[in-house]
């Protein structure tokens, strides 16, 4: 098997000035993959034709099948409501050999409706519950042509126009899947924790958790995680401001709640973790500036504290956030992953990077890269045999954009060979 040869750089902080600091380059890829190739060409609107795949969600399954979701892009590939009569359609490819071959692609739901309706679906976001075995898989539903902010309401015919939030479960490790059942959220002023009008609650995109250290509630071990960012304005039509919030459930995805937005500022596509102590990391993506904004929680995602943001700077992108291993669950040590384009000649979409944190979150060091070149949104999970799952929106040739969906596995010890502690 071909083994890829990585980038390591080493990061030294004195007071408020960072250092890179060039290592070695000693971090291996064990497998390379490619579960979604964008065909691109001309604009598409045949059903069963694509022109790009974006927007990646994964988790693995009890039995260690690796799940990854996607939009299924039509028209020239913009973001949903941007192409008229181009459907997005929600797509799957499951791996059972930890992502070294995949499945055929399965379409979860088709933006092509009966009676003739188109819709764009998007933001897969999956979660695994533990004590049942079921994947939960929350996405978003957007008409197919559409202003950039939709009016409030959540009626789910394709005429009326809304945003709305679906969620699915598969009991058999992503073979099947239920029928959609629609997830309604507060959206009126007089119940949403802001006192504003929500315009759409999205979730991820990227992955859930399940929470397992509460100690200081332990009614709250086994409650369902999903990050989520709302749009919301003052008036029904007026401007809006994007903050993130989780979705929670307390009884095995039965029934969904919703909690109280960040604090600001402004933040958009976020991720999740906990901590060991049983407090919850939010990181997301900056609405502007160069950090990534990060949130603690100590009741579970239902209330934020204030912006702590992240020293190191990143572009304007989805990232992934999650643990590997912690002391409590029996590891050698507490780790937790966070990846992102690092950037080339600036910050921009390029040259995907995972860093460590093994101090629960305060710091992230040992930035690895993975490629060179074109690299947008990620998200990581760990394996069933202890390797490391990641993919990421990457493209074909040098001057490509959102060309693929990449899977990269790779190995713990070689990620942290060039760590000096």
């Amino acid at each position: 098997m071909a083994r890829l040869r990585g980038y390591v750089r080493s990061v030294v902080t004195f007071a408020m000035m960072t250092i890179w600091v060039p290592l070695p380059a000693v971090a291996e890829i064990i497998s390379v993959s490619v579960p979604f190739v964008s065909p691109k060409g001309g604009y598409v609107t045949q059903e069963e034709d694509y022109h790009t795949f974006r927007i990646p969600g994964m988790i693995v399954a009890q039995d260690g099948s690796v799940l990854v979701f996607a939009e299924g892009r039509r028209g020239d590939g913009s973001d949903p409501r941007r192409d008229e009569n181009a459907p997005i359609d929600l797509v799957m490819r499951r791996s059972t050999d930890n992502g070294r071959t995949w499945q055929p692609m399965v379409v979860i739901d088709s933006g092509f409706r009966p009676g003739g309706d188109l819709l764009d679906f998007s933001d897969p976001t999956p979660v695994l519950e533990t004590k049942t075995g079921t994947v939960f898989l929350f996405y978003g539903q957007w008409p197919d042509i559409a202003t950039r902010i939709v009016a409030p309401g959540q009626s789910a015919r394709p005429k009326d126009r809304y945003q709305v939030l679906w969620l699915r479960s598969s009991t058999d490790n992503g073979r099947t899947w239920s029928d959609r059942k629609q997830v309604v959220y507060p959206d009126e002023p007089h119940e949403t924790s802001d006192g504003l009008y929500w315009r759409y609650a999205e979730p991820g995109p990227g992955s859930g958790i399940q929470l397992q250290w509460q100690d200081r509630d332990p009614s709250r071990n086994g409650r369902l995680v999903i990050p989520a960012k709302r749009g919301g304005s003052s008036t029904a039509d007026g401007p809006v401001t994007v903050e993130p919030f989780v979705f929670y459930s307390d009884d095995q995805g039965k029934s969904w709640q919703v909690g109280n937005v960040t604090p600001g500022p402004e933040a958009n596509e976020d991720e999740v973790v906990e901590l060991i102590d049983g407090r919850v990391m939010l990181d997301a993506r900056p609405d502007s500036g160069k950090f990534r904004r990060r949130h603690i929680s100590t009741d579970g995602g239902v209330t934020w504290g204030p912006d702590n943001p992240d020293a190191i700077p990143i572009t304007e992108v989805d990232g992934s956030l999650v643990r590997y291993s912690a002391k409590r669950a029996g590891h050698d040590r507490d780790r937790i992953f966070f990846s992102g384009p690092r950037g080339e000649g600036g910050l921009n979409r390029n040259n995907i990077t995972v860093w460590t944190s093994y101090d629960e979150g305060m710091t992230f060091t040992n930035p690895v890269q993975f490629n060179n070149g074109f690299a947008a949104y990620s998200v990581i999970q760990r394996l069933a045999d202890g390797t490391i799952g990641m993919v990421v929106e990457t493209a074909k040739g040098t001057a490509d954009r959102y060309g693929e969906i990449t899977f990269y596995r790779f190995d713990l010890t070689e990620l942290e060979a060039g760590f000096r502690r």
